[in-house]
């Protein structure tokens, strides 16, 4: 997959913090989908700063049906989830056209299965524990590829294309 994101580290290039761009005067909505509590609220911390809207899911059933009311801008899933695991809820909503532009980052405090999280539609793979700047720098990246995806398209609607 290119582009692909493996285990936590941002690319090279990029760069201290950026704030977000945006699209509209709502705030992106970011979906997380882990069944620890800690997690939730370690994510809600580190995630505060970038003034995006939390979603939070305590199994995949409900992280897939929160998705699918409000098409998040990023989805973070947890692989270790009690009904489903973490690859087959990503597969699942990368089948859901109406998710099509949504990003997802499988996050693992096991081995990461870099070849499971690519195939199951991933764009990126972060391993527990994590730096918090690697983490966020990994967050911007995804919010802003999805944001330049959506300008893309944008134009080319207008263009007639």
């Amino acid at each position: 997959m290119p582009g692909y994101l493996a285990v936590g580290y941002p690319p090279r290039h990029m760069a201290g913090p950026t704030p977000l761009p945006s699209l509209s005067s709502r705030p992106p909505s970011v979906l997380i989908v882990d069944d620890d509590e800690y997690v939730h609220g370690a994510l809600e911390a580190a995630l505060r700063g970038l003034r995006v809207h939390l979603l939070m899911a305590h199994t995949a059933a409900e992280g897939e049906a929160l998705a699918l009311q409000h098409e998040p801008c990023l989805a973070i899933v947890d692989v270790g989830l009690p009904d489903r695991d973490g690859y087959r809820l990503t597969a699942d909503l990368r089948r859901a056209p109406s998710l099509g532009s949504m990003r997802i980052l499988i996050l693992t405090g096991g081995s990461p299965d870099e070849s499971a999280a690519s195939h199951a539609g991933a764009d990126g793979l972060i391993q527990k524990p994590f730096r918090l700047h690697n983490f966020l720098d990994i967050v911007r990246q995804q919010l802003g590829n999805r944001e330049q995806e959506e300008h893309r398209v944008a134009a080319l609607m207008a263009r007639g294309a």
